[in-house]
């Protein structure tokens, strides 16, 4: 049987001193091999309006979860890939987030990025609701590591 598949990536800025999402650029690997920039809007196919929403609640959680541990985000990068059936059933969602400290951040608050806090992280990611309802036979690996 053969299968669809579809890539995404992120990336965005977190500033000092509230760290709040301050730029988001999501892009998807077009069939011409092309990263394209993501604007959604009303002629955006629904299907990839509904992979965004898998991503972009992914990432909300990463960083609303790292604010609330007053971990010091510079950026975030992630990747998505999708892989649906020839009828546009998801099978398998794999996802990578990496996220870079703020190198200008004292040393204390970038130690609260230990191990624990991925773990925590990780765990609150799977709560988001939109990946939380796909079909319990959707394969879903999200990891989560610091960036060098």
């Amino acid at each position: 049987m053969s299968q669809r598949s579809f890539q995404f990536r992120l990336h965005s800025s977190h500033a000092d001193p509230d760290r709040a999402t301050g730029a988001l650029v999501v892009e998807f690997l077009a069939e011409s091999g092309q990263w394209q920039p993501q604007h959604p809007s009303l002629s955006t196919p629904g299907f990839r309006l509904y992979l965004l929403s898998l991503l972009l609640c992914q990432h909300t959680y990463l960083v609303a979860n790292a604010l609330e541990r007053s971990i010091p985000l510079q950026r975030v990068e992630g990747s998505f890939t999708v892989l649906t059936s020839t009828e546009w059933i998801i099978e398998q969602l794999e996802g990578t987030f990496v996220m870079h400290l703020d190198p200008a951040a004292a040393v204390a608050e970038r130690s609260r990025a230990d191990a624990d806090a991925i773990a925590f992280i990780s765990e609150r990611m799977k709560l988001c609701p939109v990946s939380r309802n796909l079909p319990a036979t959707v394969i879903k690996t999200i990891g989560l590591r610091l960036g060098a």
